[in-house]
Formats: structure tokens, C-alpha cells, sequence
């Protein structure tokens, strides 16, 4: 896996379908988005998200996500990566990724094992410059949740990233604003947006390491 994320040409493809676009209606471009949090030209908060592999609960190679509390004032409710932004103590993009992992969801930063990093993605409506960082487990941790942000965790399948119907379109809706964008569904939750994109890089790393198998 490491080897395949060095290898793997960059800016990783990822699929055009994940990008957010306008709620059409009658032929008609509705503009119902979230309005941005930044203001034009401010530059963005660096921030980092922990993408780890572990043998899930059938042993196949797993992801843990976050399920964000409804009541959080940015992606309230929305479905993500352990992460959050980099703060001052961090050294790194990866020390602030490990941080997050250990403060959501339970996980030993010393038990990971680092396979390298995926591109960066800015997230328009927080203003977030995110850099995903994969890392690796030998078995299933004991994920834990925090509940002040982490409402649940889901375990996603990497499996489920490679098959043929994997993204499918919603319609996705806030206080508001709508808008539409291809996602990933699995344990009744629809993942979309950075964390979408973020999985898609990613499948196109397995997609790299079973095609040197």
C-alpha cells in the first residue's frame, strides 16, 4: 500500500460525480447552496484527516467513519474521516491527523502504522485545506466516540469503493440550501463531499495496488 501511494500519479483521479452542483428544477439551475464561511480571498486553515486500514469484523479491510453530532456549528451531522484542523502544538499535518483519531474515536496514536498521504482538498464552505493521511492498523482497535463531536462510527467495507455502482446521486439538503452531488451510501448513511473525494483517491490507490498484485 505505501509503494502504491508513492507510485500512484498525481493529482490522484478521483470522479467528477462527487463535485456539488446546483438542485435543477424544471431545466432550471436552482442556487440553494451553503453560502461559503470565508470571505473572498481569505487563506485557508490547514487541517488533516486520518484514513486508517485495519481488518474489519469480518476481516476484511476496513475504514472507520464519523458520524458528526446534528448540533455542531460546520458538517453538523455530515459523515467524515477522524480529523479536524492543525493546530499550533501540532509538528505536522500528520501529528494533527493522529491527534483527531485519538480524540474521536479511541485510537492509540503509536499503534498506527503511517503508509503516506493522499492530495489536499480544499473544503469551500469551512474554508479547510485538508490533507487526508493513511495509515495502517494489525487489527481492529477499539474505537471508542467522542461524543461532544462524534455522534457514531461507521466501519466502511474498502471493498465497497471498487464496485461498479459505488457512487450514486443525491439529492443532498440542509437549513437552507440543496444541492446535488454523487456519494457513497453504506450503514444508512450517504458520504459526500471532501470525505467522498477522499475515499475515491483512495480507490484509485487499490485500484493501483491489486493491478501490481
Amino acid at each position: 500500500m505505501a509503494a502504491a501511494l508513492r507510485s500512484v500519479p498525481r493529482p490522484i483521479a478521483t470522479d467528477p460525480r462527487l463535485m456539488p452542483r446546483d438542485v435543477i428544477v424544471d431545466d432550471r439551475a436552482v442556487q440553494r447552496r451553503a453560502p461559503l464561511a470565508a470571505a473572498a480571498g481569505a487563506a485557508p486553515r490547514q487541517a488533516a484527516t486520518l484514513l486508517l486500514l485495519y481488518p474489519g469484523p469480518d476481516g476484511e479491510l476496513s475504514i472507520p467513519l464519523t458520524v458528526r453530532q446534528p448540533d455542531l456549528r460546520a458538517h453538523a451531522g455530515e459523515v467524515s474521516l477522524p480529523g479536524g484542523a492543525v493546530d499550533e502544538a501540532d509538528d505536522s499535518p500528520t501529528a494533527a491527523a493522529l491527534r483527531e483519531a485519538w480524540e474521536e474515536v479511541g485510537v492509540p496514536p503509536e499503534s498506527v502504522r503511517l503508509l503516506g498521504s493522499l492530495d489536499q482538498i480544499w473544503i469551500p464552505v469551512s474554508n479547510f485545506q485538508l490533507r487526508p493521511i493513511v495509515g495502517a492498523l494489525d487489527r481492529r482497535p477499539g474505537l471508542l466516540p467522542h461524543t461532544r463531536e462524534v455522534a457514531a462510527i461507521v466501519e466502511l467495507p474498502a471493498r465497497l469503493l471498487l464496485a461498479d455502482d459505488a457512487i450514486v446521486e443525491q439529492l443532498i439538503e440542509g437549513e437552507g440550501w440543496a444541492l446535488r452531488a454523487g456519494a457513497y451510501l453504506h450503514a444508512e448513511q450517504v458520504i459526500w463531499g471532501a470525505t467522498a473525494r477522499t475515499l475515491a483517491m483512495f480507490a484509485t490507490v487499490l485500484r493501483r495496488v491489486a493491478e501490481s498484485a
